[in-house]
C-alpha cells in the first residue's frame, strides 16, 4: 500500500544498504497456486432449428427498399458522401433566424441551410445556362 507524503516525512532517511537488507529479511511474496487442470467447463448444447436443404443454400437477402432511378441528365456526383466544409459568416439576426427554424422543424441548422441552399444553387445554374449563349 502506498504511503502518504506525511508518512514519508516522518520516517527517517535510510541508506541503500539498510533498505536492501530490510527487503531481504522480509518473507518472500508467494504467488497463488494454479487452479487444478482437471476441472472441465460444462458443455452447453444450443438448440438448432431444423431446416430444409433449400433454406440452407439460399442466403437471406436484406429487405432494403430499391434505390430510386436517376434521370440520365442528373449528375451522379450529387449523391456522393460529403467530404468538404466551408465557413458561412452570419450576423446575429441571421443566426437567430436559423436557430429558430431548426428548433421549429426539430432538425439541425446544417440540414436547414443545406435544404435551402442546394436547390437555390441548382436554380441559379439552370438560370445561368438558359441566359448564356451556346
Amino acid at each position: 500500500m502506498a504511503s502518504s507524503l506525511l508518512d514519508r516525512i516522518k520516517r527517517q532517511q535510510q541508506s541503500a544498504e539498510t533498505f536492501i537488507a530490510a527487503a531481504e529479511a522480509s518473507p518472500p511474496i508467494r504467488e497463488p497456486a494454479p487452479a487444478p487442470a482437471s476441472i472441465d467447463p460444462p458443455t452447453i448444447e444450443a438448440a438448432v432449428p431444423k431446416t430444409t436443404p433449400s433454406e440452407t443454400t439460399m442466403p437471406e437477402r436484406s429487405r432494403q427498399a430499391p434505390r430510386a432511378k436517376r434521370a440520365p441528365s442528373e449528375d451522379p456526383r450529387k449523391h456522393d458522401v460529403p467530404r468538404y466544409t466551408f465557413n458561412l459568416r452570419l450576423n446575429d439576426y441571421e443566426l437567430e433566424l436559423l436557430r429558430s427554424l431548426a428548433d421549429e422543424q426539430r432538425d439541425s441548422m446544417q440540414k436547414i441551410v443545406k435544404a435551402g441552399l442546394i436547390p437555390y444553387l441548382e436554380g441559379l445554374r439552370k438560370a445561368g445556362n438558359k441566359t448564356s449563349p451556346q
